[in-house]
């Protein structure tokens, strides 16, 4: 039985990881198009509005589906089934009254948080942002509603409807933001109403999103409503009891998932105000943040998402052992979701190391991101690693402990932000952040190892990925040269160079990386297994090129 629920486990998470990488390209894809309309300035506008959405959107979604993960989870396993009802309930009732109140304070807050961006342009900045600021208010009355669904799912273990509307939802969205910001900019548009036209999209991608999720926990209330109402251990506990424990838990991991917008937050807040105080004008500085924002810190979120799919599955499987009171499946557990999150963090690390000049060409149309892109590539592993020991930590009832060590992180960030934009401009706030997750993530590793009660070491565990990657790097660089040469033989436009220079380099690069991996056992032949569509050919590889791994 137990090895039935690792291996449903490892297919639910390679699922939701497959789907959240496709939806996490999405997002990448249509900052292409999305810069040559509205230009670095609406970007940058687009970017600070985000940044607050993000952190009001924080508040009201990010706890809940840890929360309702964590507690639906070890009611199924000590079969207190009508208890799994009342946390829904209760649960939906908390998180529409709290998006309709963010929202409202999102409404009328916009004009002091326009003036705050930049203080020394307040009335250009207020006129600029509030209407991006507000285009985004309708997303925050359905997004809270689609958090507590998925993560009333994440209980059940669920993952698979969890990613598919993570895609739906991200395809609309894409496609919404690029028709609304060409249809305003076609008609005339300026920079800041094309950014407030795109920042709407949030809200036609959470509707169809929604969809998906009412029709998942749809099927599994019904399937499951005989239990309830029947429950094989009856319980007298009350709403407002179940309600009090759903903060309880829900609160701490709001705050703690705070970390990457309030990150976003103190870089909106001081990187275009230490560039004002420094000499730049208003429409450079807030270029040079677009740059930094939706250029860089965009590309990682490609390995936190990978993060944070494979935290969300884990989460609960570790909720459970505990409940149980099984120490074997929590060591397995933490290593082997740390394995998993190290395997997929380091190929992307060193594509962004190798590819951040053609990248940024491909996607942005430019090249002056390239080394900040180039520069970010470490910070997703500090980052990813911090994400996914965080869930491990609310797995293990110690919800606070992440959330003073990340919160230890953001201030390490904020006072390097300060130190080091002065004399580095943007490459310095890149830096300071990477220094901070360094920070923050050593804190949670070692939580780890003493609440979990697991024995582990991280060097050891990341040296199969690390060594693997370090050989992709030459890969990746032999397919940037070979694309460089073979598209100049047909084309001199830079785009299509970068193209070419990108699928090449990843094709050679992600050769090299799965055939390395396998030889120094960075995966084995029954996690291949699991990946959709492609997982028993990859699975064959695997048994060809190490046997005696494949054993294992």
């Amino acid at each position: 039985m137990q090895s039935r629920r690792t291996s449903n486990l490892a297919r639910g998470t390679s699922i939701m990881v497959a789907s959240v990488t496709v939806a996490k390209l999405l997002g990448l894809v249509y900052l292409f198009p999305l810069t040559r309309l509205i230009h670095d300035e609406g970007i940058g506008i687009y970017s600070n509005a985000y940044a607050l959405y993000v952190i009001l959107l924080t508040l009201s979604t990010a706890g809940f589906p840890t929360a309702m993960g964590k507690l639906v989870s070890e009611r199924l396993a000590l079969r207190r089934y009508s208890e799994v009802e009342g946390l829904y309930r209760v649960t939906v009732r908390i998180v529409v009254r709290l998006g309709l109140v963010l929202a409202i304070l999102m409404w009328f807050g916009a004009p002091l948080y326009a003036r705050m961006v930049a203080l020394r342009e307040s009335a250009q900045a207020v006129s600029a942002l509030t209407l991006s600021v507000r285009a985004l208010v309708p997303a925050l009355l359905v997004v809270p509603l689609m958090s507590a669904l998925r993560g009333y799912l994440q209980g059940f273990q669920r993952l698979e409807p969890s990613a598919y509307s993570q895609s739906l939802e991200q395809l609309v969205r894409v496609i919404a933001i690029v028709i609304l910001a060409w249809w305003v900019m076609r008609h005339g548009g300026t920079p800041a109403t094309g950014a407030a036209a795109a920042t709407f999209g949030a809200f036609v991608g959470a509707l169809a999103g929604l969809v998906v999720l009412v029709a998942a926990v749809h099927r599994v209330r019904r399937a499951h409503r005989s239990r309830w109402r029947r429950p094989a251990r009856p319980s007298r506990i009350t709403h407002a009891a179940l309600r009090k424990e759903l903060w309880q838990v829900a609160l701490p991991v709001s705050l703690g998932a705070l970390v990457v917008p309030i990150s976003g937050l103190v870089d909106a807040l001081t990187v275009q105000n230490t560039l004002l105080f420094a000499g730049y004008d208003f429409h450079s500085a807030t270029a040079a943040y677009g740059v930094l924002s939706r250029q860089a810190m965009q590309l990682i979120q490609l390995p936190l998402a990978f993060a944070m799919a494979i935290g969300a599955s884990v989460l609960p499987a570790i909720a459970e052992a505990r409940a149980l009171q099984q120490q074997e499946a929590i060591n397995q557990r933490v290593r082997g979701t740390l394995r998993s999150m190290l395997f997929m963090t380091f190929p992307v690390a060193a594509s962004l190391l190798v590819l951040g000049q053609p990248l940024d060409q491909v996607l942005y149309g430019s090249t002056e991101g390239a080394l900040i892109i180039s520069s970010v590539s470490f910070m997703s592993i500090f980052s990813s690693l911090e994400l996914t020991s965080t869930y491990m930590l609310q797995g293990l009832d110690r919800m606070y402990r992440p959330v003073r060590n990340m919160f230890l992180g953001v201030l390490v960030k904020l006072v390097l932000n300060i130190a080091l934009i002065i004399p580095f401009h943007i490459l310095g706030a890149a830096m300071a952040t990477t220094i901070g997750y360094l920070f923050s993530s050593t804190l949670n590793v070692l939580a780890v190892k003493k609440y979990g009660r697991v024995r582990f070491s991280v060097l050891r565990l990341a040296w199969p990925s690390a060594a693997a990657a370090a050989l992709t790097c030459p890969g990746l660089a032999a397919g940037r040269w070979l694309g460089w040469h073979a598209a100049r033989l047909v084309t001199e436009n830079p785009d299509a160079i970068a193209a070419v220079q990108v699928i090449l380099a990843i094709a050679f690069g992600g050769l090299v990386y799965l055939f390395a991996s396998i030889r120094l056992g960075a995966v084995h032949a029954a996690e291949l297994q699991a990946l959709p569509v492609i997982g028993r050919r990859l699975a064959r590889i695997a048994r060809h090129l190490a046997p005696s791994a494949a054993s294992l």
